[in-house]
């Protein structure tokens, strides 16, 4: 396993590289010192005072523990018989998780057979989809399954409505009793719906850290537990992690690639119109990153009101793409459409296999040049065609390099996109540590459903206007 640190490359925005409007130039970067210093000391303070607890997450090893002989225990009390998981939650509870599990495990991890996997397969009750959670019960064995439900508070409608399916499903086939022994709840250690729910039924835990957020959670039990079970080595993901705390506590911005990396997207958005960032993995392992990215990205920095509670609308929007699949869907927007996006390029230095083409159809020019190439050149090959194309239309890229794909750099990943989000939003002057905006659709569900305390909600949307049947089509 390569433990070398990932490489930030910021040279394709710098003004002087790119001939275009969206060009951050040396001066420009060079201004914000004063106000990075600020900031590197305000992210001190938080620190010390407890304000920021995921920043302390690489170091938490007695829930690392904790997690570890939860695993082991029940491994023990099912005498390995344990053929299925499945994860409940939602947004934050599972997006990590996801992009762990994607990123870490054989790209085809579910489907291999049990002669080579030998930790259980992971499936993720990410949504409330009927026909996909009716289509989980279809292919379990509820003897062999183990639940691993997701919820700091026990009050998301989501992931409460999928356990309580997930509960009559189970015990309907092997008792109350046996399903106590194959849950396990991810959840706050003493408050909330969740603990209660689990103390009631006597079910084993595992807690999320008080004032870790779902998005900045994936560094903690929310994430490492799923991680974990799929054979993940989580000591090293975390290794990486604080490798990348010692990186990110350098004050100099040039040594520093989260605050490079805020203060580049920031400035050419507020100062150059670009609204949007792109994160496109040319890695079919770290595609689920970018998914995990955009909550992060979106639900930190996306926010009406300032600190101050002056209305700023603050926040890019943040896009997924994955190469080299988009480049045939999505790189004819980037090259030449409006100057309002930054692309971030993941490369992978070293991928896991080698694969080489073979030279057939030598009388075919379009085929016949692909013969003694791998390809992983090909892959190289696009991705640098990509930056070149992108550098030639005048457009902001940045390229971010693993070494290769491995829990250490992909820890390091994670945790320097979590430091860039919080030092963002205080360049917006936002606070990126809640989410206002998500609340109202949640309460308006509520309200729709009955809920308790939500009658106003109900009534809100009862009175709202009938829809206009001349703007209807049939």
């Amino acid at each position: 396993m390569i433990k070398k640190t990932i490489t930030y490359d910021f040279n394709n925005t710098i003004s002087d590289q790119i001939k275009g409007p969206s060009g951050i130039s040396l001066e420009e970067i060079e201004s914000y010192g004063k106000k990075v210093t600020e900031i590197n000391n305000t992210l001190i303070s938080k620190r010390e005072t407890g304000g920021l607890p995921f920043y302390e997450l690489p170091y938490r090893k007695d829930e690392l523990d904790d997690l570890k002989t939860t695993w082991d225990s029940v491994k023990e009390e099912m005498k390995d018989n344990i053929e299925n998981v499945i994860v409940i939650g939602i947004g934050g509870s599972s997006l990590g998780g996801v992009a762990l599990i994607k990123a870490l495990t054989h790209p085809f991890y579910n489907l291999l057979p049990e002669s080579l996997r030998s930790t259980p397969r992971i499936f993720f009750a990410e949504n409330i989809d009927p026909d996909e959670i009716k289509g989980l019960f279809d292919i379990l064995d509820p003897e062999k399954t183990i639940i691993n439900i997701i919820s700091k508070s026990g009050n998301t409608a989501e992931p409460m409505a999928n356990f309580l399916l997930f509960q009559k499903f189970m015990v309907e086939k092997i008792g109350e009793e046996n399903f106590k022994k194959q849950v396990i709840a991810t959840t706050d250690a003493e408050k909330g719906t969740m603990r209660q729910i689990a103390d009631e039924l006597g079910i084993r835990t595992l807690k999320i850290p008080e004032g870790v957020g779902g998005r900045f959670s994936a560094l903690s039990p929310v994430g490492l537990f799923p991680a974990y079970m799929a054979g993940i080595d989580i000591d090293v993901l975390l290794e990486g992690a604080a490798l990348m705390d010692k990186v990110c506590k350098n004050e100099d911005l040039f040594k520093n690639p989260a605050y490079m990396n805020a203060v580049i997207h920031y400035h050419l958005h507020v100062r150059k119109g670009v609204n949007m960032a792109v994160l496109m993995p040319y890695s079919m392992a770290l595609s689920e990153i970018s998914v995990w990215y955009r909550q992060l990205l979106a639900e930190s920095l996306g926010k009406k009101y300032s600190m101050n509670g002056e209305i700023v609308y603050a926040g890019q929007t943040p896009v997924k793409a994955v190469g080299a699949i988009d480049q045939h869907s999505q790189i004819q927007l980037y090259r030449e459409g409006p100057d309002d996006k930054i692309i971030t390029i993941l490369s992978v230095e070293n991928f896991r296999n080698f694969l080489n083409l073979p030279a057939l159809y030598s009388s075919f020019e379009g085929v016949s040049y692909l013969g003694g190439h791998t390809l992983n050149e090909l892959f190289d090959a696009e991705k640098k065609a990509t930056i070149l194309a992108l550098v030639k239309s005048g457009k902001p890229n940045i390229e971010i390099t693993l070494p290769e794909i491995n829990p250490h750099t992909v820890g390091q990943l994670f945790y320097m996109y979590e430091v860039q989000t919080v030092f963002a939003g205080y360049l917006y002057n936002v606070n990126s540590l809640d989410q206002p905006g998500v609340e109202a659709g949640k309460n308006y569900a509520y309200g729709m459903l009955g809920r308790e305390g939500y009658a106003d909600m109900k009534e809100e949307v009862d009175n709202f206007p009938e829809r206009d049947t001349r703007f209807i089509i049939e």
